[in-house]
């Protein structure tokens, strides 16, 4: 093709619609709509992010109801929401903390003094009005619709109702159930002591499955701390021992770190009367038999609260004592007083089924982009945070080829993948140490001027610090930290080193460092720490499980510092699981907050500000006689 000929083939293609960016053509797209449309959608819009319910109602009256404006879909779905009450939501941050939500300072979006206050039963109107307009005009209603609807009727104390909207809900092709569409019919069951309709919203939340390509049915809903917190109060009142056992055992294998009101609900349980009883009233069978009936879980069960023979129990001897804020020592995990003064926590480990789940899906993630789990399959990669990167098939193909390459990478070196049941010979070498290479490499290296690269410096004294202490390490970079524009020409000499020595592996382009490093560290079994600051909040996004990998976490990740670029020190982890744990049949012990927990939870129920105490305590209970 001649040079002309490519010129005009040029030309053609700037001067084509698909070649025009995507942001213009939004832009065209609002010259002809009604500016009373914008108006309209804008005013509403505004309201939401001051949460003005009077100017958003004062726009829909004059020029919805009045003028006929057509109101957009959208519009609606915000305005339910505002008439739920947008202050009212408590967002759920899993394995982060809770942030503060910037206030507004357009002019526009301040509320006037005068503005009208709505009761709630006019919120209610006012929503349950555009619910008659969309099902009027065979618009679907989304979760979200449904869930603002439900919260209202909440509010009113109406569980038919809401009950029944829920009925719809789940019919509606257009509507994905989350787990906030169940939370508030659990939460008000809970408060009117209603615990057999909690149960059933609870079973019924779980019985909500999606199928992956495989065909295997996976639960996408379970409840979180605020959930277990509500179920375990109405249990107290009612006295309803079974139920408390289940949802016990369950919220010590969700919530490392249960929130002060969490932990209070439970102490609350030991202290009231119905604590002594071993069988639960005849009046909750049906409770019972819904917690039967609620789906297995995969967990190390606390077992029941009550161990006494019935001989004990006729003669009204059992009783609890309940110690607070139990000082620990750090280094052996031996309580330090109260109750259970001289017993000793246990580290608690990722059961073998979890760690193999762990297995197959980092590897599902790495050569699809998300879990089926997760409802659909998308083209994007990346984790939880930045921007997603559009896949086509042939880097999904080159992706797969790389990962291939990987494996047997793997099993050549370090043989089969870990198998509890034959650990002997799971491993032809012993991997001491799996080193996130960039996160060391980088650390401490956002002063200014500072350089661009890896300090391969840095790298290479852990390496050493490690090696010293006659244990092994495999190191992952990225391939870009290897290109000439990354790679000083001094540094060639310490990577030739590394390749000389066999622990450096290259991650390939259009691949993420974290897939590589974590599958060796899950590859090679429970005896591999993970060296990282990083706190994995991409791949905790991603699995599907968050709390074994939260688990799996605590026991495998190594922390580190550095001084100088030279003096390095290492924190492994505890010898004992800070987390909710029967020492023996009678013991329980719960740990509470403190200040830097914030990657520790699961639901973002408890923020550890600066008012949480710096040292580690718990609350003993034990169970004696007298």
């Amino acid at each position: 093709m001649s040079e002309s000929e490519q010129q005009q083939k040029t030309k053609k293609r700037a001067s084509s619609p698909s070649s025009q960016p995507t942001k213009k053509a939004k832009k065209v797209k609002t010259k002809h709509l009604d500016p009373k449309i914008l108006e309209l959608r804008r005013t509403i819009q505004l309201s939401c992010g001051s949460n003005n319910l009077h100017k958003a109602i004062e726009a829909y009256e004059r020029l919805h109801v009045k003028e006929s404006i057509k109101m957009e879909p959208q519009s609606y779905y915000n305005l339910m929401n505002l008439c739920e009450g947008l202050t009212d939501r408590q967002s759920v941050h899993v394995g982060t903390p809770k942030t503060s939500k910037a206030s507004f300072k357009d002019e526009e979006t301040e509320i006037e003094p005068f503005a009208k206050e709505y009761t709630l039963e006019e919120r209610r109107k006012y929503a349950f009005q555009l619910k008659k307009e969309m099902d009027e005009m065979n618009l679907p209603l989304t979760e979200n619709a449904y869930t603002a609807l439900i919260r209202i009727l909440c509010k009113s104390h109406d569980i038919p109702e809401a009950v029944k909207l829920l009925d719809q809900a789940e019919a509606t092709p257009q509507c994905k159930p989350k787990l906030r569409m169940y939370s508030s019919i659990i939460s008000l069951c809970c408060d009117v002591g209603d615990l057999d309709g909690a149960l059933s919203i609870w079973a019924r939340m779980s019985s909500i499955q999606r199928k992956n390509k495989k065909g295997t049915e996976v639960i996408v809903m379970e409840p979180t701390e605020k959930e277990y917190c509500a179920i375990m109060k109405c249990a107290t009142m009612l006295g309803d021992v079974k139920v408390m056992d289940r949802v016990l055992g369950d919220l010590a294998e969700d919530v490392l770190i249960p929130s002060m009101e969490t932990t209070d609900a439970i102490v609350s349980w030991f202290r009231s009367e119905h604590s002594s009883r071993l069988e639960s009233n005849t009046c909750f069978d049906s409770a019972l038999d819904i917690v039967k009936n609620l789906p297995e879980r995969q967990s190390i069960s606390l077992g029941p609260l009550q161990v006494l023979v019935q001989s004990d129990f006729d003669r009204g001897m059992i009783q609890w004592e309940v110690s607070n804020d139990v000082p620990i020592d750090c280094k052996t995990g031996t309580l330090k007083s109260g109750c259970l003064t001289g017993k000793t926590l246990k580290p608690v480990p990722v059961t073998s089924d979890a760690w193999k789940a762990m297995l197959e899906m980092n590897e599902r993630i790495v050569l699809k982009g998300e879990l089926e789990e997760h409802g659909k399959m998308t083209e994007f990669a990346g984790g939880g945070k930045g921007k997603k990167r559009f896949v086509d098939q042939d880097q999904l193909d080159k992706r797969e080829q790389y990962w291939k390459e990987f494996l047997v990478f793997l099993e050549e070196k370090y043989g089969k993948p870990y198998n509890e049941e034959e650990e002997a010979e799971s491993c032809k070498k012993r991997l001491d140490f799996v080193i996130d290479g960039a996160n060391i490499g980088y650390y401490k290296q956002n002063f200014a001027k500072s350089p661009k690269h890896v300090d391969y410096n840095q790298i290479d004294a852990v390496i050493q610090h490690i090696e010293k202490q006659n244990m092994s390490v495999l190191v992952f970079l990225h391939s870009r930290h290897f290109t000439k524009k990354m790679m000083p020409h001094w540094a060639e000499k310490i990577v030739n080193r590394w390749e000389e020595k066999g622990i450096l592996y290259r991650t390939p382009f259009g691949s993420n460092d974290d897939w590589f490093w974590m599958h060796a560290a899950l590859w090679c079994g429970r005896h591999t720490f993970v060296l990282s600051n990083d706190e994995m909040r991409d791949h905790h996004f991603q699995m599907c499980a968050h709390r074994m990998f939260l688990r799996w976490k605590e026991r495998q990740q190594v922390h580190f510092d550095i001084f100088g670029g030279k003096k390095i020190d290492l924190f492994y982890p505890d010898v004992y699981s800070r987390r909710i744990q029967k020492l023996d049949e009678k013991c329980l012990v719960i740990p509470k907050p403190k200040r830097g927990d914030e990657n520790r939870f699961l639901d973002g129920a408890h923020e550890a500000d600066e008012s949480a105490p710096i040292e580690e305590t718990y609350v003993c209970i034990k169970q004696r006689n007298s």
